[in-house]
């Protein structure tokens, strides 16, 4: 449908008026003529003139022509293709890529017409013109849900999706939990799932967990966890290997189901430099896949003990309890100096020897009104040479005498007031890939942080500097308040970490010791593994260097592309432009020479293809106006792991939530007939009208004026042909 609409820079009564007075002033003109004219010359001579200012007229009212055509834009589909190894395994009973075959065939042709939008996804997501059922190859390393959904989100209201297919088998294992991706797009998603949902016959290594660094001479537990199904009876050997030796290893009895085992090994490091600690299962007979029996993790070798140092500014139940979690950690070497009433201290007062050499400092309710300023002053030198710092507070904090420290600190305060408030963890879901916040890897951390009994915190306002990242913020009587309790900041290779709240000890009271009397024993100690990682990021750093080299993951499965990472920095830690960094790989095959393209604001990168399975080092060296800048090295495998087969069965459950919390709906992969019904039918799947608005500038048409010209040209002609002056 098209709508016209005119208008004028004037009153249309007044050029009417004005085409009127032209008419009658050519009437006047012409009611006598020298000499005379027939009436019908006359009469016609009038219309040329009379018609000529009219033209004119109308040009200086500057006409518009207003055009509206109003459409109907149709209802789109964004259809969204698993591509990843595990979409085409062999299940328990399926065999996923014939399944996938079949439902894709069953699927209604309509949307995968050039009007929707197809795509399929791995590790990323990318469009598919003219689909056809070769457009997969399923041979995606990893599950990135997330990046479809974010593919479409710049397109919705552009295109008009008005509804999403999933097809997968919903283990992801890359990219954030789709379901909140999902959610922002405000569209129903239909999920389709492939395979099937029923444990299969598999013994697998899950995770390794050990610290990032370890100390030669110093035991570190690693703990592995294993998992089965589909077994009744049996027994698995667990080895753990250090560079590919067998150091230790430990005998499971499997357990009827679907089980999860949880092993303790003491590793014992003998020497310095990054190891490689792998925990192995052998083949066992019938099971699904062997890709999934090994995990390797890398950890550096130091050669001593951390050294950390605690200053508090009182005796209180935190001090105890931060003290006998760390003590308890081998590899920690604990200096403590307890502040008693004045300025002195129990036992010896610090030194400024004892904070410089120290790898991480500890406040705890430090410092307190009665403290020296000698001694912040001379823990703001600690800090301005690089000492990473753990902030806990405390009720009776002076904050007056904390402003010397606050440079070092993630935050400055606003105002203070030591009025209490009882009050919980609040974890955003984007925090919990943070190393401070993990408790054991799974996706209940987010639940066991905001579960966390409630601790003490006074109505201090604090900002949080730009730079810092709030990792937990506060509920009050259920209530979520934009208050920061965990913040940490990262600025020019310093680290310091703030934590708002005082009573932590109830974390392990209240919550893990009061869970473990009623008999709960699977309950996770969130307050150590709290403590441990906070010590473990903060102590964990790049010495101040200026050259940064590393891969973007340390094990790849085979076939991978490899991504070598750079970054370079001057004296005083700006971004380095135009370096030329340079990485030789030596492993499995000749060494592989490449260089790293510059990114923009220091950052360098390469991809490496075609590297086969094995073990590999890298050597980094960067110059700088053909001179040697820096050089820096690191490590990486290859091999059969992948994580596509760390879960091998249907993830129903996430498939099926994304469907419900978005008002979609979850088929199984043989009842899809009733699929593009089931879109048709929601009650927003609707075209929509678009209007296309153009306007036509009638005044700035030159026909107009050419007319006008001919008409006065014509009327001359005519006069002069009737001899008139």
């Amino acid at each position: 449908m098209t709508s016209y609409d005119f208008g004028l820079s004037g009153s249309v009564w007044l050029l009417v008026l004005s085409c009127l007075i032209g008419f009658a002033l050519s009437i006047f003109v012409y009611r006598t003529t020298v000499p005379p004219i027939s009436t019908r010359r006359k009469v016609f001579m009038i219309f040329l003139r009379g018609s000529g200012l009219a033209l004119l007229l109308f040009i200086l009212f500057e006409p518009l022509l207003n055009l509206v055509k109003v459409t109907e834009e149709p209802a789109r589909v964004a259809v969204m293709l698993d591509n990843s190894q595990s979409a085409a395994m062999q299940d328990a009973s399926v065999d996923r890529r014939a399944q996938y075959t079949a439902a894709l065939a069953e699927i209604d042709e309509e949307l995968f017409s050039d009007d929707n939008r197809v795509l399929r996804f791995d590790r990323r997501a990318d469009r598919i013109e003219n689909f056809a059922p070769d457009s997969l190859d399923f041979n995606g390393e990893l599950s990135n849900i997330s990046s479809a959904f974010k593919d479409v989100f710049n397109d919705v209201e552009r295109d008009n999706i008005r509804a999403l297919v999933l097809v997968s088998d919903g283990a992801f294992n890359a990219g954030q939990n789709p379901i909140y991706d999902a959610e922002l797009l405000g569209r129903p998603v239909y999920t389709v799932g492939i395979g099937d949902s029923t444990e299969p016959r598999d013994v697998s290594v899950q995770t390794i967990i050990t610290n990032e660094l370890a100390y030669v001479g110093v035991p570190a537990p690693v703990n592995v966890n294993v998992r089965s199904s589909g077994y009744s009876e049996g027994e698995i050997a667990v080895r753990l290997l250090d560079n590919g030796a067998v150091i230790d290893e430990q005998i499971v009895q499997l357990r009827e189901g679907a089980n999860s085992y949880s092993l303790v090994f003491e590793y014992l490091p003998n020497e310095e430099g990054t190891r490689k600690i792998e925990a192995r299962i052998d083949a066992v007979e019938g099971e699904l896949t062997d890709k999934n029996n090994r995990v390797v993790e890398f950890v550096r070798v130091l050669k001593s003990k951390r050294k950390v140092v605690i200053l508090a500014g009182a005796p209180t139940p935190d001090l105890g309890f931060v003290r006998s979690t760390l003590e308890s950690n081998k590899n920690v070497e604990v200096s403590t100096f307890i502040q008693k009433k004045g300025a002195e201290y129990i036992g010896a007062a610090p030194t400024p020897a004892d904070l410089v050499q120290a790898e991480l400092i500890i406040t705890i309710g430090f410092p307190v009104s009665s403290t020296s300023p000698e001694v912040v002053q001379m823990l703001a030198g600690a800090l301005e040479r690089g000492r990473p710092l753990m902030f806990m507070a405390s009720r009776e904090i002076d904050y007056v005498r904390l402003r010397p420290l606050e440079p070092y600190l993630p935050f400055n305060v606003s105002a203070s007031q030591q009025r209490e408030l009882l009050v919980t963890p609040d974890v955003p879901p984007t925090a919990l890939g943070h190393p401070i916040m993990k408790i054991d890897g799974s996706g209940a951390d987010g639940q066991y942080w905001n579960a966390m009994p409630p601790v003490f915190r006074t109505e201090t306002f604090v900002k949080v500097k730009p730079e810092a990242d709030v990792l937990a913020s506060i509920r009050v009587n259920n209530a979520p308040l934009n208050e920061p309790l965990i913040a940490v900041r990262t600025l020019q290779n310093r680290k310091s970490m703030a934590v708002f709240a005082y009573g932590l000890f109830r974390w392990k009271t209240l919550g893990y010791a009061a869970e473990i009397s009623r008999g709960r024993t699977q309950t996770p100690d969130v307050f150590t593994s709290f403590m441990e990682n906070s010590v473990r990021w903060l102590t964990t750093r790049d010495q101040g260097k200026l050259v940064r080299v590393k891969t973007s993951r340390e094990q790849y499965s085979s076939g991978e592309r490899v991504e070598v990472i750079g970054q370079v920095y001057d004296e005083t830690y700006e971004p380095l432009e135009n370096a030329d960094v340079r990485v030789r790989i030596t492993g499995a095959e000749e060494p592989r020479d490449i260089v790293l393209t510059p990114l923009g604001g220091g950052r360098y990168s390469a991809e490496v293809e075609g590297l086969p399975q094995g073990e590999y080092s890298f050597d980094a060296r960067v110059l700088v106006n053909d001179a040697q800048y820096g050089t820096d090295n690191g490590r990486f495998s290859i091999g059969e792991v992948s994580i596509e087969f760390q879960n091998p069965r249907m993830n129903a459950a996430l498939l099926r939530t994304l469907s419900e919390r978005t008002g979609g709906k979850f088929f199984a992969a043989g009842d899809l007939p009733g699929l593009y019904d089931a879109i048709k039918q929601h009650r927003g799947f609707q075209a929509r009208p678009v209007s296309e608005r153009s306007e036509i500038a009638l005044w700035n048409l030159p026909w107009l004026l050419a007319a006008a010209v001919l008409l006065f040209g014509l009327e001359w002609f005519m006069r002069k042909r009737s001899g008139m002056v």
